[in-house]
Parts: C-alpha cells; structure tokens; sequence
C-alpha cells in the first residue's frame, strides 16, 4: 500500500517583521533624501546667478574686444535681461548680442527658461535705471553713458533665497552676495 501525506501549503505572505523592516529601510531612505531635494533650489539659485554673472563678464568682454558700447537690459516687470551692443559705434542703434553657445541673441526670460524658471528680478539700480552699459574701455555705466559713482546692483529672489548682483564702478567686478 503506498500511502502519501499531503503538505497544506500556505499562501506565500509577508511576516509582521518582514513589513516593520521595510518600513524601517523606506523611512531611513526618505530621511537621507528629503534634505537633498529640498537643497535643489539651492543649487539650481546657484546656477543661474553664476550664469548671469558670466553673462555680464561675457558682454563687458564683448565691449572691450570689438571697441563699442555694450548693455544689458534687465527688467524686473517680466523678469528678463537682453544683452545689446552698439552698431555702429555711436549710432545709438542697437543689436542683440548672441549667446557664444546658442548663438541665438543673449536674452534670458525666467518665466519661461526651462532651467532657471520661477527666478524673479525683484529691482535694478545702475545710476538710477535698470540698464547696466559698458564703454570700449569696459568701463559700466548707467543707460545714458555715464560712468557709475557706486556700485550697481540687480536683485533676484527665487523660492525664499535672495541674493543681490553687484558691478563694481571702476572695474566692472562682478559679485554677488
């Protein structure tokens, strides 16, 4: 006679401290990653400001190497700045300067900018306008050509962070705080 015992075999399941144990390692996981994500505003602040102080660096350049006055227009109503060079020299005619990568014109709207989007120009003073100019000698000036007598500024405010772009009247020295 051959007689087989049958297992009952249990529908596969998870033990109570199987599930506590997940719930550990998620939550040591989430504790590690919610500060780095929140530290992203951060970084990505960090990013425009340091494109927007090469992009000033790159127009006064601009400014020097082709003998003829450059600007860039910021204006905090939308949130752009454009970058202009004089041509020709003198002529008060203005033509947009190209990105040196894009080659498109050097404006940037960060209302729509898929990388610095959400950054607001909250205020701008070179000598009492929102256009920062520089001469042949590189030398920053207001919109209507005069040297400035302190130091110009643009301020930008993104999720709660402030900094202030401040060009240096004599040099041209770009920094921010």
């Amino acid at each position: 006679m051959n007689l087989r015992i049958k297992k009952k075999t249990l529908p596969g399941a998870f033990t109570l401290i199987e599930l506590i144990m997940v719930i550990v390692i998620i939550g040591i996981i989430a504790m590690i990653a919610l500060p780095r994500i929140a530290g992203f505003a951060m970084i990505q602040f960090s990013g425009a400001l340091k494109k927007i102080t090469q992009n000033v660096r790159f127009v006064q350049q601009i400014a020097i190497a082709k003998h003829t006055n450059c600007r860039i227009i910021f204006d905090e109503t939308i949130d752009t700045y454009a970058a202009e060079e004089e041509s020709p020299q003198g002529s008060n005619a203005w033509v947009a300067i190209p990105d040196p990568f894009t080659k498109a014109n050097l404006t940037v709207n960060f209302r729509i900018d898929p990388y610095y989007n959400g950054i607001n120009i909250t205020a701008a003073n070179f000598g009492g306008g929102a256009t920062l100019r520089f001469n042949w000698e590189g030398i920053p000036q207001n919109a209507t050509g005069t040297n400035l007598s302190s130091d110009g500024w643009v301020n930008f405010i993104y999720k709660g962070n402030n900094s202030t772009l401040y060009v240096n009247p004599n040099t041209g020295r770009v920094r921010v705080e």
